[in-house]
């Protein structure tokens, strides 16, 4: 494996990697949120705020991923 493929597959690995993370935390902050929440005011939204930090997660990670595109991209021009 030559030094082009070798940093190839090490960016892949970061970016699979980032994935991972960015909806970890993501989801993580929004139940805590909703943690905070049911202790402040009693009510219990625990299943909305996963729902609303899944969707923020693929957000984040689609974001993710075109930048990663754009930049793999420009650097092919």
């Amino acid at each position: 494996m030559n030094n082009k493929e070798r940093s190839q597959v090490l960016k892949m690995l970061y970016l699979i990697t980032q994935i991972g993370f960015t909806m970890v935390v993501t989801i993580f902050i929004s139940m805590g949120i909703a943690y905070l929440i049911k202790r402040i005011f009693g009510k219990d939204f625990m299943v909305w705020f996963i729902v609303i930090g899944v969707l923020a997660g693929f957000r984040s990670v689609y974001i993710l991923i075109r930048k990663f595109l754009n930049n793999s991209d420009n650097k092919h021009k």
